[in-house]
């Protein structure tokens, strides 16, 4: 079960210290371990994770608050106030989380896709990363998320991306947002071109499942047995995939781009299912790597897709080291 509503979220937390429980024959004792320190879920009485002595604590409303100041500094014709919670994700135990904050007009709509090609709006988001267990940076990434549906993907390659490791040493009292004018022109710029190539790139419908597979690193379970429940769950989101190929294949046509949408619609929506193993977050990183990698790929005059698809292997390999990061 995961936490998708933003209350679930915003508990109180404290820091405790940390003690070892020694036993000695019929008697124990408690020895402090000043190098430590627990994080605590003030309202459950549990603990979320122990972190160095050095650890910065930051709440997940101090992040969000954060989050606001980093809307407006990357977009300084918004206010606060025009920017909304729209998603919510963090895993059951709550170690750690992704919000997403939305602007709420049609003000920041951007046009990938030429008029002329049946264009589609997309629009931006904020996400704030947190954790409270010290395995994830405070981070506010952009993401780009197609309107008629809200399937997104994160910007790869750190297109605008802010991160801090939570250390004394590197989060103060607030945290200054510089960004550079002509940065999010020159996104827009290059998402567009990356958009319309994908469309020109003509991919036959039976190869949509393998690009997709393969992008998104989902793997069929080793060893196969056809009769485990493992296949049957296997089997039941080979289907899930089909389904939404065949969908994308005859609303925007055997190429690239309707690919690329059943990648964003999965990477958006994880369904619950025992061989799909990473988060919205992670799934939305790799659609972003995979966009700008096989633009790259496409435009080589020597490009083929036959040969692409048995380089697949190599593909995973690489996006593995991004999904990590």
């Amino acid at each position: 079960m995961r936490l998708d509503r933003l209350d679930q979220v915003l508990f109180s937390v404290k820091e405790h210290p940390v003690f070892a429980k020694i036993k000695d024959g019929t008697t124990s004792r408690y020895l402090s371990i000043p190098s430590k320190k627990a994080i605590v879920n003030v309202d459950r009485n549990c603990v979320l994770g122990v972190v160095s002595r050095d650890y910065r604590l930051i709440t997940n409303r101090e992040a969000l608050d954060w989050a606001y100041e980093c809307c407006v500094a990357v977009f300084p014709q918004t206010k606060p106030s025009e920017w909304e919670v729209k998603a919510t994700d963090a895993p059951s135990t709550a170690g750690y989380c992704h919000i997403d904050l939305r602007h709420n007009s049609a003000a920041l709509d951007f046009t990938f896709i030429p008029q002329s090609q049946k264009p589609d709006a997309f629009g931006p988001f904020i996400r704030v990363t947190n954790s409270y267990n010290g395995l994830r940076a405070l981070s506010f990434d952009i993401g780009f998320y197609r309107k008629v549906c809200t399937n997104g993907l994160i910007a790869p390659q750190s297109i605008i991306r802010f991160s801090f490791n939570h250390l004394r040493r590197e989060i103060g009292e607030t945290i200054k947002f510089e960004i550079a004018e002509d940065k999010l022109a020159q996104v827009r710029a290059s998402m567009s071109s990356h958009f319309n190539l994908l469309r020109n790139c003509v991919v036959p419908r039976k190869d949509f499942g393998t690009l997709v597979m393969s992008a998104l690193l989902l793997k069929r379970p080793e060893p196969w047995n056809p009769k485990s429940r493992i296949a049957t769950e296997w089997q039941a989101l080979d289907s899930e995939l089909t389904k939404m190929n065949d969908r994308y294949a005859n609303e925007l046509g055997e190429n690239a781009y309707s690919v690329f949408n059943t990648m964003t619609e999965f990477a958006s929506h994880p369904p619950v299912n025992q061989c799909v193993r990473r988060d919205r977050h992670s799934f939305q990183k790799l659609t972003g790597a995979w966009l700008i990698s096989f633009t790259q790929e496409c435009v080589k005059s020597d490009f083929s897709l036959e040969r692409y698809l048995e380089n697949t292997t190599f593909a995973e390999s690489k996006l593995s080291n991004i999904s990590r990061n």
